[in-house]
């Protein structure tokens, strides 16, 4: 593991995901995740866009102008890939899982 792969999987941890029924705008899902070991967010939306891929949003304020204000996101282009890689990561191993048949299911426990 080099020192970028390491600081990716040591960055996003204790990811829990919740799945919606009849999300709007592509929702499928709300996240939560550590940050670092110190920082838990919460409300980081899981969308699918028009052409299939998944992609996060982070919660955030709409003023009655429109403008947006963002409670909690990413400052950098590699700590958004990092969350996203890690929150995604999760989601397909819930979605390996509940694919699994009920006997490899019982043999992960």
């Amino acid at each position: 593991m080099n020192d970028r792969e390491r600081f990716r999987a040591d960055l996003v941890s204790n990811i829990g995901v919740r799945f919606v029924q009849g999300g709007t705008d592509g929702l499928i899902a709300w996240a939560s995740c550590i940050v670092a070991g110190a920082i838990k967010l919460d409300n980081i939306a899981i969308r699918r866009s028009r052409d299939g891929s998944l992609f996060l949003t982070y919660p955030a304020k709409r003023t009655t102008s429109g403008d947006r204000y963002h409670y909690h996101n990413p400052i950098s282009a590699e700590a958004a890939r990092a969350v996203q890689d890690a929150v995604l990561a999760r989601l397909a191993a819930l979605a390996r899982t509940a694919a699994s048949t009920p006997d490899e299911r019982d043999a992960s426990w």
